[in-house]
């Protein structure tokens, strides 16, 4: 269970050190705006990408996945949460660093196979 919230702190730190500052970039995003929508979709991403589809496909697919993922999530949360005026390149931006950072992620993930298997929701 710590090995496993370990792996979801490291997600949530870089994605906060290289997202936030990207939306509020890119974008006309508040502090407090980019911050929700990060974590927001960062756990969302951790739970359905990396616990369940992961699992079951290998690292290429989880992250064409995350990226397909995160462009829907911030096209969908700019157009009916926040209007920040974001235009397609922006979001196919901030989808692309996502999945370069969801790739390395994914990688870390995967080393440990006799903790990860494509069996076993177990962390022990």
């Amino acid at each position: 269970m710590l090995r496993m919230l370990g792996k979801m702190f490291l997600k949530l730190l870089l994605n906060g050190v290289f997202i936030i500052p990207l939306l509020m970039y890119l974008t006309q995003a508040t502090l407090t705006e980019a911050f929700f929508a990060t974590y927001t979709f960062s756990l969302m991403s951790y739970v359905a990408i990396d616990q369940l589809f992961l699992r079951v496909t290998n690292n290429g697919v989880a992250t064409l996945a995350d990226v397909g993922l995160a462009f829907v999530f911030f096209w969908l949360v700019e157009k009916f949460f926040f209007h920040w005026s974001i235009n397609f390149m922006n979001v196919a931006i901030v989808a692309l660093v996502f999945g370069i950072i969801e790739f390395f992620m994914h990688s870390y993930f995967q080393k440990d196979r006799g903790r990860l298997d494509r069996h076993s929701f177990s962390d022990n």
